[in-house]
C-alpha cells in the first residue's frame, strides 16, 4: 500500500497540472500577465479552422490570417495556432491585447501588451521571464489578434468560443 502511494501522488500531480493549464487559459491572468483582451483559441478541425479564419479575415476590414510559431505564447497560443490579425490605430492599443510587431532584427513577434511606457508599449511572451527589451512603437506595430483557431487533425467537434475584438 505505502509503496504505491508515491506513484499515485505523482499521477495526481501530473493530472492536476494538465487540468490546471486548461483552466489557466480561461483566466484573464496567465502566469501573472493580464491577457483578458486576447481572444482564446477556438478548437476546430484543421480545414474548418482555416475556413473560419479566412471568412473572418475577409469580412473584417484590415484583417489577415497567419500561423503562429514558437512557444513564447503558450499556454494561450500553441505553435501552429491560426491567428486573425487586424490593423488598428496605435492609439487604440490596450493592455492585455496580443500585438504583432516587427523588432529591429526584422523578426515578427506576437506578444501580449503589458503596460504603456514613455518610449512605447512593453510586451511579453507568456513563457518569457522578462518583457521584450524592445518596445512596441507606432513605427514597428503591425496589428492585434482578433481571433485564434487551434487546428486539430482528428474528427473532434468544434468548440465554440468568442473571438475578442479590439
Amino acid at each position: 500500500m505505502f509503496r504505491r502511494a508515491p506513484w499515485i501522488f505523482s499521477g495526481l500531480v501530473i493530472l492536476s497540472g494538465l487540468v490546471g493549464s486548461a483552466r489557466e487559459t480561461d483566466d484573464p491572468w496567465i502566469r501573472g500577465v493580464f491577457t483578458g483582451r486576447s481572444p482564446r483559441p477556438v478548437v476546430a478541425k484543421e480545414t474548418e479552422a482555416w475556413q473560419q479564419a479566412g471568412e473572418l479575415a475577409a469580412l473584417t476590414p484590415g484583417a489577415f490570417a497567419l500561423v503562429g510559431s514558437g512557444e513564447s505564447m503558450q499556454p494561450l497560443y500553441a505553435p501552429n495556432t491560426i491567428l486573425v490579425m487586424q490593423l488598428c490605430a496605435y492609439e487604440k492599443l490596450q493592455p492585455g491585447q496580443t500585438a504583432l510587431y516587427r523588432n529591429k532584427a526584422g523578426k515578427v513577434v506576437a506578444h501580449v501588451l503589458v503596460a504603456k511606457a514613455r518610449d512605447g508599449w512593453r510586451a511579453t511572451g507568456l513563457n518569457n521571464h522578462l518583457h521584450d527589451m524592445e518596445p512596441v512603437v507606432e513605427e514597428n506595430f503591425v496589428g492585434v489578434v482578433i481571433a485564434a483557431f487551434r487546428p486539430t487533425r482528428g474528427d473532434r467537434s468544434v468548440q465554440v468560443a468568442s473571438a475578442g475584438r479590439p
